[in-house]
């Protein structure tokens, strides 16, 4: 096996649960919702995916925008500085994995205006 087989086995993207790509990228309130577990879920039992897959097929850069942590519901940690631009209070450490790692593939990335995008 090669390079390239060995990133294409690695890059492959694991199923949640029974829901298709096409079911997780509706712009629904629904959808927002299960794209907040699958983070959640991927962040923990599929990490290794999750690196891979912001390592190689992420790009750009975060535009600070906020609207990440406004997904679902608005993160208690979101805070604004003198500027009116949003930061996180618990950036360090104890920053969640599903935070940390936002967008880390096409289907995750549902903000229009973030600065990541995938080909």
């Amino acid at each position: 096996m090669n390079n390239t087989q060995i990133q294409t086995l690695t890059l492959k993207t694991p199923k949640f649960l029974w829901f298709s790509d096409a079911d997780l990228q509706k712009k629904t309130y629904w959808a927002e919702c299960l794209r907040k577990l699958r983070r959640a879920y991927f962040s923990i039992f599929h990490a290794e995916y999750v690196k891979n897959s912001i390592n190689q097929e992420r790009k750009g850069d975060c535009h600070r925008c906020g609207a990440c942590c406004k997904l679902v519901y608005n993160c208690p940690f979101l805070g604004t500085d003198i500027q009116n631009l949003p930061y996180c209070r618990i950036y360090g450490d104890l920053r969640p994995g599903t935070c940390k790692s936002y967008p880390f593939d096409k289907v995750d990335s549902e903000i229009d205006q973030c600065g990541f995008k995938f080909d």
